[in-house]
């Protein structure tokens, strides 16, 4: 066997060497895609985790299967410009923009609202004010069933055929959600999330709808969205998406430590951690309690 010129030799152990160090820059797995409509379809597991089980029709499985608007798209403010930094992002969900309250807080009771409305729990529907006033969706479809027959009962006193003497449909309701949504964003903030809406927890016991979390100045939230596991090392990977000020579309950001991975793994969490548009200094995690009994 022929023996190899010592230069190649060389370099060639030279290039080993160095392997671990730009592993990322030639990494073969670009975990996001160009392609698929939804979270688990647009973007893959780190090698060898896998994703955690959901149950199907829950809170988890409705934000894995939210629609993705398509890769190319900008990411927009609610005022329909461009947001200026467009490289924070690696997905973005199609997730309406109801004002120029849905920040980052907003942004999560928004998705939490809109889950529980189209699964029909109505009781459910609950968000504390700012004032500590607890306004239920339950209690705005009676006032808005009483103005509506109040008004049906004046337009038929009138000998007036008008809207107001139909019964409300879907449209109508769909209509009177969002009008109680708009008004749940517009006096909600991250202190009334803090003192109604949510309990302490931990990294260990981390689900799919806990938030990370700073009530710092200005302050800040990132909603855990996906969380896969290596089975051989139990090591735990999560994904966050956040919404910002300016009120902006709902998106999946990414790890400024990795390259290709937007997947925030444990070794990540050695506070303060580093997202790519803010700085969470201490380790703080709590339960979002929207779903619970």
């Amino acid at each position: 066997m022929k023996k190899l010129p010592f230069s190649v030799t060389f370099f060639l152990l030279f290039a080993i060497a160095l392997l671990p160090i730009f592993s990322d820059l030639f990494h073969p797995l670009q975990l996001v895609k160009n392609e698929g409509n939804t979270l688990t379809e647009r973007i893959d597991t780190p090698f060898k985790f896998k994703r955690i089980e959901v149950e199907k029709g829950s809170f988890a499985d409705y934000i894995r299967s939210y629609p993705l608007k398509p890769a190319v798209n900008p990411l927009f403010l609610f005022n329909g410009e461009k947001k200026q930094n467009q490289d924070a992002h690696c997905a973005i969900f199609a997730l309406p923009i109801q004002n120029e309250s849905q920040t980052d807080s907003g942004s999560i009771i928004a998705l939490y609202a809109e889950y529980m409305y189209k699964m029909g729990m109505d009781e459910k529907i609950t968000f504390h004010l700012t004032n500590g006033e607890n306004l239920k969706w339950t209690d705005w479809q009676k006032n808005a069933e009483y103005g509506r027959n109040f008004r049906s009962s004046l337009a038929g006193n009138l000998k007036k055929w008008t809207k107001y003497e139909k019964k409300a449909g879907k449209t109508e309701r769909l209509q009177s959600f969002q009008n109680y949504l708009k008004k749940v964003l517009a006096n909600t903030s991250i202190l009334s999330m803090q003192t109604y809406e949510t309990a302490t927890t931990t990294f260990a016991a981390l689900q799919i709808g806990d938030i990370l979390w700073d009530l710092g100045k200005p302050g800040h939230l990132c909603l855990v969205v996906d969380i896969c596991v290596n089975p051989e090392t139990s090591e735990k990977a999560v994904l966050f998406a956040q919404g910002f000020s300016p009120a902006q579309e709902f998106h999946i950001i990414k790890n400024p430590k990795r390259i290709n991975d937007p997947w925030y793994h444990e070794e990540d969490f050695a506070f303060p951690v580093e997202t790519p548009e803010y700085v969470f200094p201490n380790e703080s995690w709590k339960h979002a309690k929207y779903l619970d009994n």
